[in-house]
């Protein structure tokens, strides 16, 4: 199975594509948790706020505790972007990070924490260290400001996935990823003989399973249990390429076998989500599920960057 990791510079997108099918599509921002050396430009006292220059002509907002004066360089990450009118926001307690640990200048006694799932790694233990005691220390040389290190989402992804090939390419002219992002204009989508109706609402996702034409000669019971064993791998590849979580409810072909579905889908979601919790199914013989929510749907992203 071939796997690779592309980028489109220009669009500010990247993902993974694997088996040549798209597993995930995501956008970037290329100041979003950059860390800079920051110089305080104005003051409100009275709410112990900043107005900090991080970039040529760029300012950005901090709130924060320590008193500084005009003039003085801080270490800072953005933390929000500016849009319309409003500034981009900064904090002084930045987030580094590698694949084993990550850390807070001021949380946690400034100790490294181990990530879900990882192993311990003195070496990168004290890689995290050193690097924030180089970052602090940046505060006392010039020129301000100053770009420390980059910290976009991109960054993190490829350090993620750092086995992998990287691959420069134009989404708008991709065969794999034009096709997917047709698929993710559509309600209903088809793997094969049969088909999910996903309804992404404002407070919930509702998926409609469906065998739409496919015919057997199997005991109706076992042909509804078969059609929705075979989708559930479906289900949250599309969950997860979507970039869909929060309150998830499935309605499955009515089964008497399908309490048997939950270890395949334990199973299955492992591969795409991290933070999630099952449910069961309802009386009503419904699926509930809920998924930690990653920001905005890729729905959305494309309509904003007008590629739907």
């Amino acid at each position: 199975m071939k796997s690779y990791i592309f980028v489109d510079y220009k669009e500010k997108a990247f993902g993974k594509i694997v088996d040549n099918k798209l597993f995930e599509f995501k956008f970037y921002s290329p100041y979003l948790f950059n860390i800079y050396r920051a110089k305080v430009v104005n003051k409100i006292d009275s709410i112990n706020a900043y107005f900090l220059l991080y970039d040529d002509g760029k300012k950005a907002f901090l709130k924060s505790n320590k008193k500084f004066k005009i003039g003085d360089n801080v270490i800072c990450q953005i933390i929000k972007e500016e849009f319309d009118d409003k500034l981009a926001t900064m904090s002084a307690n930045f987030r580094i990070e590698n694949e084993d640990y990550y850390l807070y200048r001021f949380k946690n006694k400034g100790f490294p924490k181990l990530k879900k799932g990882r192993k311990k790694n003195f070496e990168n233990y004290n890689k995290l260290l050193e690097l924030k005691e180089k970052l602090i220390n940046e505060e006392n040389f010039t020129p301000s400001p100053k770009l420390l290190k980059t910290y976009n989402e991109f960054d993190l992804y490829c350090e993620k996935n750092k086995d992998l090939e990287l691959v420069e390419l134009d989404i708008k002219n991709n065969k794999i990823i034009s096709d997917s992002i047709k698929n993710i204009k559509e309600k209903k989508i088809y793997k094969g003989d049969l088909s999910i109706i996903i309804n992404d609402l404002e407070t919930l996702c509702f998926i409609d399973v469906n065998s739409s034409k496919k015919k057997s000669t199997m005991d109706k019971d076992d042909f509804y249990y078969k059609v929705n064993e075979d989708l559930i791998d479906f289900i949250f590849y599309n969950l997860n390429l979507r970039n869909i979580g929060g309150m998830v409810v499935i309605d499955f072909l009515k089964s008497s076998k399908n309490d048997q579905l939950i270890d395949k889908i334990n199973e299955n979601i492992k591969k795409y989500f991290d933070t999630y919790e099952i449910y069961g199914f309802t009386n009503m013989g419904l699926f509930e599920l809920s998924i930690k929510r990653r920001g905005e749907s890729l729905y959305k992203k494309l309509k904003e960057k007008e590629l739907i």
